[in-house]
């Protein structure tokens, strides 16, 4: 093989090398305004925002709708992975760069835990210290609830699954107590299931200590992509077009 053949090789490789660095998979789960998944066509208030970002900083962006648990998993252990939607916590801090805080998320949700009503439960409902609840592997309120049962020095009754729509499966089917969401117990998804979102109700309040919700990116990205995408955002944010965003999200 001649010098020419070998470095004519050697600079494809570096093009193809470089290709695959400047491309980020951004994983989805449909959570409005901020992602619609709605018969095959994503859109939304953060698919807006990653869109312009990833145009402004010359990235090639993939979408794919997948299993929330196996999302969170990949974006904690593969490089150029970015999530929609990722509450910003503590024991989160050091496993993401934080990109951009999502408007209108900002504010602390409530977080509860939620039952079936008297007449749609099968038996007598448990006192705490017993009920199962169901959660979602990976989801940050299981945390919330852990503290809550440290405080009246009660064990925590997990049972974990891999989807939210399982969760909701669990309770409706009598397999589990509770479950753990915010103030709309995520009626939307309960309805698209097939379930009376009527037939469940608030529970005890969890406190919440998130810092709210974030467009986030893997912690193994390329340090210099990570740069270029925190600057094209920095800079939607200073010429007001985030606010344009959200403002036409907002009215939909």
């Amino acid at each position: 093989m001649s010098w020419r053949i070998f470095i004519f090789y050697c600079l494809c490789l570096l093009s193809i090398t470089a290709s695959a660095a400047d491309k980020i998979r951004v994983y989805v789960e449909h959570i409005p305004p901020f992602v619609f998944t709605d018969e095959n066509k994503i859109s939304g208030m953060a698919i807006d925002i990653i869109n312009q970002a990833a145009k402004a900083s010359g990235i090639k962006v993939e979408y794919q709708e997948i299993v929330w648990s196996r999302a969170f998993h990949e974006a904690k252990h593969k490089a150029n992975v970015m999530l929609t939607g990722l509450v910003r916590t503590k024991s989160r801090e050091h496993d993401f760069h934080w990109l951009l805080a999502l408007p209108m998320a900002v504010k602390r949700q409530n977080i509860y835990l939620w039952g079936l009503t008297k007449n749609a439960r099968e038996k007598a409902p448990k006192d705490i210290s017993n009920a199962m609840v169901a959660v979602v592997l990976g989801d940050h309120k299981v945390q919330y609830y852990k503290n809550y049962m440290d405080k009246l020095g009660l064990r925590p009754n997990i049972y974990t699954v891999g989807s939210r729509e399982q969760v909701i499966h669990m309770l409706f089917r009598n397999r589990v107590d509770y479950i753990l969401s915010g103030e709309l117990a995520r009626s939307e998804l309960i309805d698209s299931l097939g379930y009376d979102v009527s037939l469940i109700e608030r529970g005890p309040q969890m406190l919440n200590t998130s810092k709210g919700l974030y467009i986030a990116l893997s912690k193994p990205t390329n340090s210099a992509l990570v740069k270029r995408l925190e600057k094209a955002l920095n800079a939607l944010v200073s010429s007001g077009v985030i606010s344009e965003i959200a403002t036409k999200w907002q009215s939909q």
